[in-house]
């Protein structure tokens, strides 16, 4: 039997929905609207959305921090000679110099995006699922406090997987949220989308980013949006400091590669993307579509000499 939980404050609903269904209680669904929080919760496990909490006394498996992709966990992305012909080569790790700013703490990392592309819930997934960061002691830390229930939708993530969640409203709670999050192993930001009437906000939220100096800064590019509409919102984020692409959205299209090939041809890196709205399920390790589509951009360079 499902029941309604409402009020203004996410953390007191879901502990009215404790007290009243017990500790073994599942949330189906939260929303918010004109200032109130409403929580569809049963007193029974549902499987309306399934969402595992992550296990961190179980043994560690190889994750992207252990295994990185060919330019190593925290290196800075660099563009490669634009004469070349061949698709860029792995590199050896070169370990970003330690924060002047924060010496020591875990490292962090950003997600950015146009509004829509689904990076919180991306973040959830990146924190729960096991073969990225599910079975480490994962922080969020959320930036996005124009969007109506973002917040809420952060903060219900984390009550429901367990994990600590700090909301920055000022550059002075930076510093503060960090110094919560210092015992976790990484550190996952959710950041506000970009909108032509928003940029004085981002340039709030970029500010904050530059304090926070994370390892990795993902840029979430939905599949469904055309090449050239991504080639120019890779070109409105790169003063974000953006080191790798993040695919949202794949099972909108997924036979297309367009999104791949975009980012081959920038010549960028991406690990995950993602193909639905299960979390932590769909999550996907990105090396195979993007050796695939390097190849094309291989291929496609040598056929443009031959008749050029």
């Amino acid at each position: 039997m499902l029941r309604v939980f409402s009020g203004t404050r996410l953390p007191t609903v879901l502990s009215e929905v404790r007290r009243t269904l017990g500790d073994q209680a599942c949330v189906v669904d939260v929303t918010c609207e004109d200032g109130r929080v409403e929580v569809l919760a049963s007193e029974v496990p549902v499987t309306v959305h399934p969402f595992q909490a992550p296990v961190h006394d179980a043994p560690l498996v190889r994750t992207a921090l252990e295994a990185p992709d060919p330019l190593a966990f925290g290196a800075v992305l660099r563009r490669p000679d634009p004469a070349a012909t061949e698709a860029p080569r792995p590199r050896p790790a070169s370990p970003r110099p330690a924060s002047t700013r924060h010496p020591i703490r875990p490292p962090v990392i950003a997600l950015v995006g146009p509004t829509g592309a689904g990076k919180t819930t991306t973040l959830a997934k990146l924190a729960t699922n096991p073969q990225a960061y599910g079975r480490q002691r994962v922080g969020f830390i959320g930036l996005d406090t124009y969007r109506i229930g973002a917040v809420e939708q952060l903060e219900t993530y984390a009550e429901l997987a367990g994990l600590p969640c700090e909301i920055v409203y000022e550059l002075g709670d930076i510093d503060r949220a960090l110094a919560r999050l210092v015992e976790c192993d990484v550190i996952l930001v959710d950041t506000p989308g970009r909108g032509p009437r928003q940029s004085e906000d981002l340039a709030t939220v970029r500010t904050w980013l530059e304090h926070l100096e994370p390892d990795e800064v993902h840029l979430a590019l939905p599949a469904s949006i055309m090449p050239h509409v991504m080639r120019r919102t890779m070109q409105q984020f790169a003063h974000f400091g953006v080191t790798h692409a993040l695919c949202t959205k794949l099972d909108e299209c997924p036979i297309d590669s367009r999104v791949f090939d975009v980012v081959a041809r920038e010549r960028f890196e991406m690990r995950w993307y993602t193909d639905g709205q299960e979390v932590p399920a769909d999550l996907r390790a990105a090396s195979g579509r993007m050796s695939a589509a390097r190849e094309r951009a291989v291929a496609r360079r040598r056929a443009e000499e031959v008749f050029a």
